[in-house]
């Protein structure tokens, strides 16, 4: 647990982002500084391990604190994963209970949506449950875009328009600063060069992010000059070895598996000429948060229409089963101009922009206790 309060400037209510998940990306360390210059006092910690997640941060800290509920596996994962449908009830039960007594003492809840389902959940219909009696008590609900309310509603089969809050996730230039000597080194251990059409997948190895098709369609992808450059860690209990026999088939692809240091991320989108982001299931994601920070063309699902961003100027959209042709088409197009338009968008992501509408939000709550 921290508490994010530099030089006494978030002295006003007390929000407690849950689960602490900073050491995976800078996200909630950012969005917290910003809410910080808007006068909000921010902790950011995991929930207890036990009963009361809610009810307890009263406790600590006043009867009108502000929960700020992020990525929901900790809290929801006793009911989720529970061994019969009489403990999934129990723990819902509970959770309705913490909730319930947690807002009548005057405590306000928020809940970004990061994602519709848990990637990988065992039991997606009682997580629906568990997300839709969390969206029941929210005072107000966070969406990275106004398309995702809708996409949300579909799959909750709940109203949220009522409560949401849009803002549009900000980049990270602050985080991950030009390397130029890091560049060079990257492109001499992935022996590519500037005659190479290099199209990246960064991120987390894992099962919904459709890497699987993407290779195939790569395979089918005509130029010596292609190369397919993979960068990021598997998640426990996915495995890589495939990669390894791919790539011994195709000399094209380049594999750097494994942690992503902070240093090399901006090294590799400047090696990139085009990002692809193939995902099967997305609400919203943090690498065309990245992209954008550097400007980055793209090449997405038409699923991913649903960020509002980057649009057709900024990224080459497939229909499902046409990745191969994507990757095609975008190499004919203007990378130029869509990394020009890809850019200047991603300036005017900043996080305190995105913290505006969400304080606001917080003190409309404040107001209507």
């Amino acid at each position: 647990m921290s508490v994010l309060d530099k030089g006494g400037q978030g002295t006003g209510e007390t929000v407690v982002f849950l689960p602490d998940k900073r050491r995976f990306n800078p996200y909630q360390k950012r969005l917290a500084e910003a809410l910080i210059q808007q006068g909000f006092r921010v902790i950011v910690k995991d929930p207890p391990p036990l009963l009361g997640a809610f009810f307890r941060q009263q406790r600590l800290h006043s009867r009108h604190v502000i929960i700020h509920l992020h990525w929901l596996n900790g809290l929801t994962d006793q009911a989720v994963y529970a061994h019969s449908s009489i403990r999934f009830l129990v723990w819902y039960v509970l959770m309705f209970c913490d909730l319930g007594l947690f807002r009548l003492r005057g405590g306000s809840l928020f809940w970004t949506v990061h994602n519709l389902i848990s990637h990988e959940c065992p039991d997606p219909a009682r997580e629906r449950k568990m997300r839709r009696l969390i969206a029941r008590f929210a005072n107000g609900i966070h969406f990275h875009s106004r398309s995702s309310i809708a996409r949300a509603e579909e799959e909750y089969a709940v109203p949220l328009q009522s409560k949401a809050i849009v803002a549009t996730h900000a980049a990270y230039p602050e985080d991950y600063p030009p390397n130029p000597s890091r560049v060079e080194t990257l492109a001499r251990e992935t022996d590519l060069s500037k005659v190479n059409f290099t199209f990246l997948f960064f991120g987390n190895i894992r099962r919904y992010k459709g890497l699987e098709s993407l290779v195939e369609a790569f395979r089918h992808q005509p130029g010596s000059h292609c190369r397919l450059l993979i960068a990021g860690a598997p998640i426990p209990g996915v495995s890589t070895e495939w990669l390894n026999e791919a790539s011994a088939k195709d000399p094209r692809l380049r594999l750097r598996i494994g942690y992503v240091s902070d240093n090399d991320v901006s090294a590799l989108f400047a090696l990139a000429d085009v990002l692809v982001a193939p995902y099967t299931a997305t609400l919203t994601s943090g690498v065309v948060s990245l992209a954008l920070t550097f400007g980055c063309p793209m090449v997405l699902p038409d699923a991913a229409r649903v960020y509002d961003l980057p649009g057709e100027a900024g990224a080459e959209y497939y229909a499902p089963g046409l990745l191969a042709e994507a990757l095609a088409r975008i190499e004919g197009r203007d990378l130029a101009g869509m990394r020009s338009h890809n850019s200047r968008l991603g300036r005017t992501l900043t996080w305190a922009a995105m913290a505006e509408p969400i304080a606001e939000a917080y003190r409309k709550a404040g107001r209507n206790r």
